[in-house]
Protein backbone atom coordinates (compact mmCIF):
# COMPACT_ATOMS: atom_id res chain seq x y z
CA UNK A 1 0.00 0.00 0.00
CA UNK A 2 0.87 3.40 -0.92
CA UNK A 3 1.69 5.64 1.84
CA UNK A 4 -0.14 9.24 1.45
CA UNK A 5 0.93 12.37 2.57
CA UNK A 6 -0.40 15.62 3.13
CA UNK A 7 -0.38 18.32 0.91
CA UNK A 8 1.22 21.13 1.76
CA UNK A 9 -2.18 23.52 1.09
CA UNK A 10 -3.95 21.13 3.35
CA UNK A 11 -1.71 20.90 6.39
CA UNK A 12 -1.75 24.88 6.23
CA UNK A 13 -5.35 25.04 5.99
CA UNK A 14 -5.14 22.91 9.11
CA UNK A 15 -2.36 24.61 11.11
CA UNK A 16 -4.01 28.30 10.30
CA UNK A 17 -6.76 27.86 12.56
CA UNK A 18 -5.27 26.58 15.62
CA UNK A 19 -2.38 29.13 15.10
CA UNK A 20 -5.11 32.05 14.98
CA UNK A 21 -6.70 30.48 18.30
CA UNK A 22 -3.45 30.04 20.38
CA UNK A 23 -2.82 33.86 19.27
CA UNK A 24 -6.29 34.84 20.47
CA UNK A 25 -5.82 33.29 23.55
CA UNK A 26 -2.42 34.35 24.37
CA UNK A 27 -3.73 37.79 23.57
CA UNK A 28 -6.66 37.72 26.29
CA UNK A 29 -3.92 36.38 28.75
CA UNK A 30 -1.78 39.71 28.08
CA UNK A 31 -4.50 41.92 28.33
CA UNK A 32 -6.17 40.31 31.57
CA UNK A 33 -2.44 40.58 33.38
CA UNK A 34 -2.00 44.19 31.86
CA UNK A 35 -5.56 46.07 32.66
CA UNK A 36 -5.05 47.82 35.86
CA UNK A 37 -7.17 46.82 39.09
CA UNK A 38 -10.08 49.24 39.14
CA UNK A 39 -9.40 51.89 41.78
CA UNK A 40 -10.82 51.52 45.08
CA UNK A 41 -14.23 53.42 45.82
CA UNK A 42 -14.79 54.40 49.45
CA UNK A 43 -18.02 53.59 50.91
CA UNK A 44 -18.33 53.36 54.72
CA UNK A 45 -18.03 49.62 56.21
CA UNK A 46 -21.55 49.72 58.34
CA UNK A 47 -20.54 50.06 61.85
CA UNK A 48 -19.72 46.82 64.00
CA UNK A 49 -22.16 46.81 66.71
CA UNK A 50 -20.14 46.03 70.30
CA UNK A 51 -22.19 44.50 73.15
CA UNK A 52 -23.47 47.33 74.93
CA UNK A 53 -22.09 48.33 78.29
CA UNK A 54 -22.11 51.22 80.02
CA UNK A 55 -18.06 53.73 78.94
CA UNK A 56 -16.42 53.77 82.24
CA UNK A 57 -16.28 56.73 83.53
CA UNK A 58 -13.19 58.95 84.43
CA UNK A 59 -11.48 62.57 84.93
CA UNK A 60 -8.68 64.37 83.10
CA UNK A 61 -6.70 66.90 82.50
CA UNK A 62 -7.06 69.26 79.25
CA UNK A 63 -4.18 70.55 77.46
CA UNK A 64 -3.88 73.00 79.89
CA UNK A 65 -3.18 70.96 82.79
CA UNK A 66 -6.02 72.76 84.57
CA UNK A 67 -8.96 71.54 83.01
CA UNK A 68 -10.66 68.31 83.92
CA UNK A 69 -12.79 66.06 81.62
CA UNK A 70 -14.89 63.14 82.07
CA UNK A 71 -17.75 61.12 79.45
CA UNK A 72 -20.41 62.41 82.12
CA UNK A 73 -20.16 65.99 80.71
CA UNK A 74 -21.30 65.00 77.71
CA UNK A 75 -24.52 63.24 79.06
CA UNK A 76 -27.12 63.46 76.87
CA UNK A 77 -25.24 63.66 73.62
CA UNK A 78 -23.28 61.51 71.84
CA UNK A 79 -19.82 60.88 72.43
CA UNK A 80 -16.75 59.91 69.95
CA UNK A 81 -13.92 58.75 72.20
CA UNK A 82 -11.16 58.38 70.75
CA UNK A 83 -7.43 56.94 71.87
CA UNK A 84 -4.07 58.45 70.18
CA UNK A 85 -0.45 59.39 70.01
CA UNK A 86 1.89 61.23 68.00
CA UNK A 87 4.00 58.66 66.67
CA UNK A 88 0.68 57.01 65.42
CA UNK A 89 0.38 57.57 61.38
CA UNK A 90 -3.19 56.65 61.43
CA UNK A 91 -4.17 58.60 64.44
CA UNK A 92 -2.22 61.66 63.02
CA UNK A 93 -3.96 61.07 59.37
CA UNK A 94 -7.03 61.43 61.59
CA UNK A 95 -6.93 64.47 63.49
CA UNK A 96 -7.83 66.66 60.36
CA UNK A 97 -11.69 65.24 59.77
CA UNK A 98 -12.30 65.17 63.95
CA UNK A 99 -11.34 68.76 63.73
CA UNK A 100 -13.75 69.17 60.61
CA UNK A 101 -16.70 66.75 62.63
CA UNK A 102 -15.77 69.69 65.84
CA UNK A 103 -16.28 72.54 63.46
CA UNK A 104 -19.87 70.90 61.19
CA UNK A 105 -21.14 70.78 65.26
CA UNK A 106 -19.78 73.87 67.14
CA UNK A 107 -22.68 75.46 69.00
CA UNK A 108 -24.91 72.71 69.55
CA UNK A 109 -24.83 71.53 72.72
CA UNK A 110 -27.24 68.83 72.30
CA UNK A 111 -25.27 67.56 69.22
CA UNK A 112 -22.22 65.17 69.21
CA UNK A 113 -19.09 65.62 70.88
CA UNK A 114 -15.71 64.48 70.47
CA UNK A 115 -13.37 64.14 72.95
CA UNK A 116 -9.62 62.55 72.02
CA UNK A 117 -7.88 61.05 74.63
CA UNK A 118 -3.99 60.89 73.92
CA UNK A 119 -1.70 58.11 75.56
CA UNK A 120 1.55 58.95 77.34
CA UNK A 121 2.95 61.84 76.09
CA UNK A 122 3.01 65.33 77.23
CA UNK A 123 0.83 68.39 76.85
CA UNK A 124 4.25 69.98 75.90
CA UNK A 125 4.83 67.10 73.23
CA UNK A 126 0.91 67.74 72.03
CA UNK A 127 0.78 70.91 71.98
CA UNK A 128 4.07 71.55 69.68
CA UNK A 129 2.86 68.76 67.67
CA UNK A 130 -0.87 69.64 66.79
CA UNK A 131 0.41 73.65 66.25
CA UNK A 132 2.53 71.84 63.59
CA UNK A 133 -0.33 70.22 61.91
CA UNK A 134 -2.44 73.62 61.71
CA UNK A 135 -4.89 71.71 64.41
CA UNK A 136 -6.69 74.10 67.30
CA UNK A 137 -9.79 73.02 68.41
CA UNK A 138 -9.55 69.41 69.19
CA UNK A 139 -10.07 68.71 72.65
CA UNK A 140 -7.18 66.51 73.94
CA UNK A 141 -7.35 64.94 77.27
CA UNK A 142 -4.31 63.22 78.85
CA UNK A 143 -4.22 60.04 79.94
CA UNK A 144 -0.17 60.23 80.83
CA UNK A 145 -0.34 56.66 83.02
CA UNK A 146 -2.63 54.97 80.82
CA UNK A 147 -5.04 53.88 83.20
CA UNK A 148 -7.80 55.02 81.30
CA UNK A 149 -6.75 52.93 78.45
CA UNK A 150 -6.76 50.11 80.36
CA UNK A 151 -10.18 50.94 81.62
CA UNK A 152 -11.53 50.68 77.84
CA UNK A 153 -9.78 47.72 76.81
CA UNK A 154 -7.49 49.81 74.46
CA UNK A 155 -4.95 47.27 72.64
CA UNK A 156 -4.17 49.50 69.16
CA UNK A 157 -4.14 52.46 67.99
CA UNK A 158 -5.81 54.98 67.30
CA UNK A 159 -9.42 53.27 68.58
CA UNK A 160 -12.43 54.55 68.74
CA UNK A 161 -15.93 54.40 70.87
CA UNK A 162 -19.13 55.71 69.92
CA UNK A 163 -21.04 56.12 73.25
CA UNK A 164 -25.11 57.19 72.98
CA UNK A 165 -26.28 60.01 74.92
CA UNK A 166 -26.86 57.72 77.56
CA UNK A 167 -23.19 56.96 78.55
CA UNK A 168 -23.47 53.57 77.00
CA UNK A 169 -20.65 52.19 74.51
CA UNK A 170 -22.76 51.40 71.09
CA UNK A 171 -19.85 51.12 68.38
CA UNK A 172 -16.18 50.98 68.51
CA UNK A 173 -14.50 51.82 65.47
CA UNK A 174 -10.82 50.42 65.57
CA UNK A 175 -8.22 52.15 62.67
CA UNK A 176 -8.48 55.38 61.43
CA UNK A 177 -12.13 57.17 61.29
CA UNK A 178 -13.10 59.26 58.08
CA UNK A 179 -15.59 62.07 58.38
CA UNK A 180 -18.01 60.19 56.28
CA UNK A 181 -17.51 57.36 58.77
CA UNK A 182 -18.45 59.21 61.64
CA UNK A 183 -21.88 60.19 60.11
CA UNK A 184 -23.04 56.52 59.60
CA UNK A 185 -21.92 55.91 63.07
CA UNK A 186 -23.89 58.88 64.54
CA UNK A 187 -27.02 57.79 62.18
CA UNK A 188 -27.58 54.13 63.68
CA UNK A 189 -27.31 55.85 67.35
CA UNK A 190 -31.09 56.44 66.78
CA UNK A 191 -31.60 52.48 66.17
CA UNK A 192 -32.53 50.46 69.39
CA UNK A 193 -29.33 48.75 70.79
Amino acid sequence: MAKQSLSPTLLILLILPLFGIFVALLTLALETRQRPAPAPTFAPAPPRTVVNFTAPDFELPLLDGVTLVSPSDYAGRPLFLNFWATWCQPCVRELPAFEEFIAEHSGDEKGPALLTINLGETAAEISGFLAELGLRNLPVALDINQVVKLDYGVQNLPTTFVIDGEGRVRHLKLGEMKLEEMKVYLNTLDEPA
